[in-house]
């Protein structure tokens, strides 16, 4: 769903917190600094529960600490992931040992839970009336107003785990503090880069792809990038990239077929658009369970990789600069060819860049000597 409204974060402690009073009204103070909303106290049990409105903004938060650990079946997907256990090698036993818990929540509008609903999101629709908090500046409101809570929480008291409940995240609070303290947005917080790939021989390289989850928040689509010889840091790098190319003001996602990458030229991704079905993957396809966008690793200098596919750059033919042996001959198919090339050479410019379309350049050097 793009842009869900009710978020959560959840604070794991393995002894008893008391401070989620001092959290509410450090909360009150610095976010009414930073932005100037005035929250009103709607709900309180003193030490347990708050709940707090901003109306001019319909924006509810809520605080809620709970005696004894959560449920452990929550947390199945993220103890699948094998990047949990890689930033926090033993989220398990901090689990295990949990005493208590505080979980935190913003939304817009009084029907937060409701109206994620896909039924009643169907009826929404179906009447003409938008969700709740259903443009990206809101959701992206939320998300700031939940990590700037989050880690307030966690000045007053470090959790031994934490799950951020948008990406599926599940990690020590230390770690939090960490990936939390860029202003990307979408970046590594929002972002789970979900691993997997084909059990390695001995003494073979391990190759590992990457599946998103968090992504389809704003693409309505995730992003998968099959097992490849390069580290999936690098990889998972380049899936950020071409969401912050997708999420830039005037950006766009890289078309069906088309490639991206900075302008030396030291790395290149197709990008492939599957429909829900599509089989994809080359060593067992199998069909997509939903809507991807597939990047393909064609040159990663960095990491001494050029894939067979890739064209060499010194074969790249410039928009504007077409070779008139490999134009169509018809006059209205060169000036449709050319007016696609300009509209999205338009494009990559908006965004500060410069746009090199693969599917052109296989074309010029496939006709050549």
């Amino acid at each position: 769903m793009l842009y869900p409204n009710r978020l959560q974060s959840v604070l794991m402690y393995d002894t008893r917190v008391d401070r989620l009073e001092a959290v509410m009204r450090d909360f009150l103070r610095i976010e009414g600094m930073r932005s100037g909303l005035h929250f009103h106290l709607s709900e309180q049990n003193p030490g347990r529960f708050y709940r707090l409105y901003g109306g001019t903004e319909e924006l509810m938060v809520t605080l809620e600490y709970m005696n004894g650990p959560c449920d452990q079946r929550h947390f199945e997907g993220p103890l699948a992931s094998p990047y949990t256990g890689m930033v926090t090698p033993d989220i398990r036993s901090r689990i295990a040992r949990t005493y208590g818990h505080v979980i935190l929540e913003v939304s817009h509008g009084v029907m937060a839970g409701v109206e994620d609903k896909p039924e009643i999101a169907a009826m929404f629709e179906a009447i003409g009336r938008p969700r709740s908090g259903a443009t990206r500046e809101q959701f992206e409101r939320r998300l700031a107003v939940l990590t700037l809570l989050t880690r307030i929480a966690i000045d007053h008291a470090m959790p031994c785990a934490l799950h951020w409940t948008q990406s599926g995240l599940l990690l020590g609070g230390e770690v939090f503090e960490h990936i939390a303290a860029g202003d990307s947005v979408p970046g590594p917080l929002h972002i789970h880069p979900q691993l997997f790939g084909p059990r390695a021989a001995p003494g073979d390289t391990p190759l590992a792809g990457i599946r998103t989850f968090g992504a389809r928040h704003w693409l309505g689509r995730e992003i998968i990038v099959e097992p490849s010889v390069l580290p999936w840091t690098a990889n998972f790098e380049t899936i950020l990239a071409f969401l912050n190319v997708a999420m830039a003001p005037g950006g766009y996602v890289i078309p069906d077929g088309d490639t991206f990458g900075p302008e030396d030229r030291s790395l290149s991704y197709r990008v492939l658009h599957h429909d829900e079905g599509a089989m994809i993957g080359e060593i067992d396809p199998s069909p997509a369970d939903m809507p991807l966008y597939e990047l393909v690793p064609l040159k990663h200098l960095a990491h001494g990789f050029v894939s067979l596919e890739h064209v060499p750059d010194d074969r790249v033919i410039e928009p504007g600069a077409f070779p008139l042996d490999i134009m169509p001959a018809g006059q209205d198919e060169k000036m449709a060819l050319a007016n696609e090339w300009f509209q999205k050479r338009k494009l990559a410019e908006g965004i500060g860049g410069r746009f090199w379309n693969h599917s052109l350049a296989s074309a010029i050097f496939s006709s050549w000597p």
